[in-house]
């Protein structure tokens, strides 16, 4: 005789199905460990590839980045040639590292191959609801999202790439400029409508057709006014980027701690989440950009304890800290910092909030941040 389950033992039942899942879901992450500052690195380099010494660096210090678009240009006129051929030696120097292919999801860049097959296409090019072309800058063409077409040779590219064995994921770019509101002034209410669905079945064939084993990275998270303001794409995605913690429209007190929490919201999901930090000035910076190196590293350094207890405050496993003030290789990418190398140690509690002030502990480190003053002390036991 058959007897029916409890309620007890179905809780159990569902309870071991969605652990598993998870244990499943992220074994083709990173490895991850709290031994120390959890790093990702996220650029281009512009003119070559990467020489030994900066690989041997790149390999040495994290297990996790992302190719840039023209990285390598001009000496390598396509993307897809120099990512693959600086993935090559990355993975050499280290096995563990997870390498992504950048493939805009949304603006057609030159610098790749695939380009040349997108230029055939006119009916693919993105179009204002007066029929001219939507440009960004005046110059670069936006994908229809709603071309269904369109799609299909997006993901061929990305499926083509992520055939090779050296890379690992692909990184969605301008998702933000895709679901931004003020597009539907542009665009019309009908076809702004269906551009955010072809999103939505962008990132869902893309998964079907690459597997469950290759990283879907996306950017991302903006806490900012008029912006989405958490992870609206959970689904067939396995990390986000935070991509202007503390600059641009992020520097508000309200936008960081939102920034934070939404890190911390993700990552309990088991989301990795990439934080990307800047140290008050960026490469848009004509002044900053005309000092020397050694200028550049010494006023990072000093803004560095900010950044990084932010990042701190709300980190979760697979969270990953990056601090430059570009990116391209040569904007801060290589320097290293000494508490980058301390000891850090597991979270020992949740980020806790007094107002504006966050603070945390973990094995080797306790944390206190103020947003609204911008000032952060990290107190290293060790």
């Amino acid at each position: 005789m058959k007897f029916p389950l409890s309620h007890k033992s179905l809780f159990l039942i569902g309870l071991f199905l969605v652990q598993t899942a998870f244990s499943q879901n992220d074994k083709h992450f990173p490895t991850f460990s709290w031994d120390k500052v959890p790093v990702a690195f996220h650029f281009g380099k512009k003119g070559d590839l990467l020489t030994k010494k900066e690989a041997k660096f790149i390999a040495s210090h994290s297990n996790f980045v992302v190719l840039e678009k023209a990285h390598g240009f001009p000496k390598y006129k396509y993307s897809e040639e120099s990512i693959a051929a600086d993935a090559a030696v990355l993975k050499k120097l280290n096995k563990d590292m997870k390498v992504v292919f950048y493939w805009n999801a949304f603006l057609d860049y030159s610098m790749y191959k695939a380009h040349e097959e997108y230029q055939e296409h006119p009916d693919w090019w993105l179009k204002t609801k007066e029929g001219k072309l939507d440009l960004k800058n005046d110059k670069i063409k936006r994908y229809d999202l709603s071309n269904k077409k369109l799609r299909k040779w997006w993901i061929s590219i990305a499926k083509q790439n992520l055939k090779n064995k050296n890379i690992d994921g692909v990184f969605f770019d301008a998702l933000n400029q895709v679901t931004s509101p003020g597009n539907k002034r542009i665009w019309g209410d009908e076809k702004y409508n269906a551009i955010q669905q072809g999103l939505l079945d962008l990132i869902k064939e893309t998964r079907c057709k690459i597997g469950d084993d290759k990283i879907i990275v996306y950017n991302g998270i903006r806490s900012t006014p008029l912006r989405n303001t958490g992870n609206d794409f959970p689904d067939n995605t396995d990390a986000i980027m935070i991509e202007h913690f503390g600059f641009f429209n992020s520097r508000t007190k309200e936008s960081m701690l939102k920034d934070i929490q939404e890190m911390e919201k993700a990552g309990k999901t088991g989301k990795i989440v990439v934080f990307k930090t800047w140290p008050e000035n960026v490469w848009l910076n004509k002044k900053f950009m005309a000092k020397s190196e050694k200028q550049k590293e010494k006023i990072s350094k000093q803004h560095l304890d900010f950044a990084l207890a932010s990042f701190l405050a709300g980190a979760q496993k697979h969270s990953y800290f990056i601090y430059n003030w570009g990116y391209r290789l040569s904007m801060g990418s290589l320097l290293w910092y000494p508490e980058l190398d301390k000891p850090l140690g597991k979270p020992l509690n949740d980020m806790q909030t007094n107002g504006w002030v966050l603070t945390r502990n973990y094995e080797h480190a306790s944390i206190w941040v103020d947003l609204e003053n911008k000032k952060a002390k990290i107190d290293w036991k060790n």
